[in-house]
Formats: C-alpha cells, structure tokens, sequence
C-alpha cells in the first residue's frame, strides 16, 4: 500500500467514515407492556455511551426526562415513538436521569450516567 493510500485510509478512520470507525456501541433498553416496563428499569453507562431506547409494543410511547415536566432542566424528550420505532440519545453529561413515558405515567426508569473510566490519552 502506498503511503497517499495510508494517509487517506487513516483520514477516514478519523473521521469515522468507516463502518465501524469510532462509533461507541449503544446501550439498549427495550419497552415492555409489563412491569418493569422498560428492560431495565435503572441503567447506569458512562459518558459518551448513546442509549437506544427500543419500542416493540403495538403502543406508542415517549421516553422523558422528568426535568421536562418540573422545575428542572428537561435533558431530553423522544416525542411520540409508534410501535416498532426506536430513540437513540447520543449523549448525556453525568448525572442521574429519572425518566417516564408521558401517555403511560406508571412506566417509569432511571439512567445513570457516570464520568468515563477510560484512561487519559498521552
């Protein structure tokens, strides 16, 4: 391989322009018609980790923070998720993230997102 074919393919992978290149794997949770509702009902990920909240129901559903509907700071809100629909949050800043679905208040979860434990690059 040349070294212009180097470069670019290294240009690439920085740029995430390759399958695979450094995209975080997402966390998933999935909605359920049961209790808990969602699976898992309390879920704790590091920093930069998206979550993928999936919704195999034949019902629509939203996942929200609770901050969206008191007082504090509303960190996200899917909107209406139909049935076999899915929301995908990129990424949170630590902190703990009660959440529910507003069209069935009982659903209710808690995402956790804690400082990344990966070492400092040199």
């Amino acid at each position: 391989m040349t070294v212009f074919r180097i470069a670019i393919v290294g240009a690439l992978l920085a740029l995430g322009a390759l399958p695979g290149a450094a995209t975080p794997p997402h966390f998933q949770i999935t909605i359920e018609n049961g209790a808990p509702y969602f699976l898992p009902a309390s879920a704790t990920i590091t920093t930069g980790t998206p979550v993928r909240w999936n919704n195999p129901t034949p019902t629509e559903h939203t996942i929200t923070h609770d901050g969206c509907i008191t007082d504090g700071p509303c960190a996200f809100d899917s909107g209406m998720m139909l049935p076999g629909e899915h929301y995908v949050l990129p990424n949170l800043p630590p902190g703990h993230y009660p959440y529910h679905c507003r069209i069935h208040p009982i659903m209710r979860g808690t995402l956790t997102v804690t400082d990344s434990a990966a070492p400092p690059q040199i």
